[in-house]
């Protein structure tokens, strides 16, 4: 009975979320991928930029629909809800890949479910692409912390098509590869380096210049037009895109970050922290650029600056592996893993069927491009909690350093992340 128990968790609690969610009304970037998947390329469909360019999903539903006979309709939330239960696997998955025991790598699916915008938001907004995109992006963090950075850049090189945001682990590879030839001053980095750019500049830029559109998007305004145009999104790209960022959004960006990210800084200790550091080994630049290169993203445009954060959820599912691994007392991974569920309100109802999602997650804060009262309030909220689980720590405490048994703390080079590239 022990190894259907991941599964079985992880089925269990995407049923609860879903029991629990409605689903709201279909806002633009839903519309457009859902038109997508309803007509799909064919001559004389209203095509929207830059949806049209993230076509996995949508093109997969459409074919699904086809093949089936069901309406695209009924299969996004269908699609949407495998995803979840799939990210809730990966996140099992990854804590185990990063040495966690099974009991942690549990406790780390069951945060990631209290996480409002990793699961139980994509169920609220079923048309959006975001779960799929992000569960492709830890399928590439596993090949790369594995040591399979070929299988890590063919699995990102399709997931930009998905979503941009999978240019993060292309970033993670760029680094890799560049501090190898530094290193080593072989060609072979180089190769696949130059193998690498030439391979997502193609993916990149192929589509937007192969589909015609007839309207596209920016973070606030819209394009439409009387006729198809294959130029429209690199001529009006300047339009389109929020940068400079406004110190409300950069404040946003921040507290998304640290929102979602909350668990880990519950957690966070000087020594825990060294830990952390031993334990990505020569992968420490390349992580931290798969970080740098999300939050680069989330200041270029797109107002669910909430929901972008989640692409850094590879990361933060290895980090909170590799801190629950370091001997926390059993009260302070009650505390954090109920804290991260009274912060996202996960227990609590989420708006109403065919509400707006803009006001039904406004408690959360980090939405648009302007700060608010609210965001203020979640700043204070989200330092309550770390202060609170300090006290929990030095009232239970909890192993000072690092458990030896831990390979994946305890030898670095053992890690896979250290393994030579093959």
């Amino acid at each position: 009975m022990k190894r259907p128990l991941p599964w079985l968790l992880a089925a269990l609690l995407v049923a609860a979320l879903r029991l629990g969610t409605p689903v709201a009304k279909i806002m633009t970037d839903g519309a457009e991928y859902l038109n997508l998947a309803v007509q799909g390329f064919a001559p004389g469909a209203h095509i929207a930029a830059p949806f049209a360019y993230r076509f996995a999903v949508p093109v997969v539903v459409h074919l699904a629909a086809a093949l089936t006979g069901s309406s695209p309709r009924d299969l996004f939330p269908l699609v949407v809800l495998l995803s979840g239960f799939g990210l809730l696997m990966a996140a099992y998955a990854l804590a185990r890949q990063a040495g966690a025991a099974r009991r942690n790598a549990l406790i780390v699916m069951l945060i990631t479910a209290s996480s409002l915008f990793a699961v139980r938001f994509p169920l609220y907004c079923p048309f959006d692409v975001d779960i799929e995109a992000c569960l492709v992006a830890c399928a590439a963090f596993a090949c790369f912390r594995r040591g399979s950075p070929v299988a890590a850049l063919a699995v990102s090189l399709v997931g930009l098509l998905f979503k941009e945001f999978l240019a993060a682990p292309l970033a993670a590879l760029a680094a890799m590869w560049i501090l190898e030839y530094a290193r080593e001053r072989t060609l072979r980095p180089l190769r696949l380096l130059t193998l690498m750019v030439v391979l997502a500049a193609a993916l990149f830029i192929l589509p937007r210049v192969l589909i015609p559109v007839t309207s596209s998007f920016g973070t606030i305004t819209e394009y439409r037009l009387t006729a198809p145009s294959r130029t429209l999104y690199f001529t009006q790209l300047r339009m389109f895109l929020a940068w400079p960022p406004k110190p409300g959004a950069l404040l946003n960006i921040a507290l998304a970050l640290l929102s979602f990210w909350l668990p880990v800084a519950m957690l966070w200790t000087p020594s825990r922290g060294s830990a952390l550091a031993r334990s990505a080994g020569n992968d420490r630049i390349p992580l931290l650029a798969w970080l740098i290169a999300v939050t680069g993203l989330m200041t270029v445009g797109g107002t669910k600056i909430m929901v972008f954060a989640v692409y850094t959820a590879p990361l933060f599912i290895a980090a909170l592996a590799v801190l629950l691994e370091t001997g926390p007392s059993a009260a302070e991974m009650i505390f954090v893993t109920a804290a991260t569920a009274l912060f996202n309100r996960i227990v609590l109802p989420l708006g109403s069927p065919g509400g707006d999602p803009g006001v039904d997650i406004g408690f959360y804060g980090a939405y648009g491009l302007e700060a608010s009262d609210t965001t203020a309030w979640r700043f204070a909220e989200a330092a309550g909690w770390m202060a609170a689980a300090g006290l929990v720590r030095a009232w239970r405490g909890g192993r000072r350093d690092p458990p030896a048994r831990t390979g994946a703390i305890a030898n670095p080079s053992d890690l896979p992340g250290e393994h030579e590239r093959r």
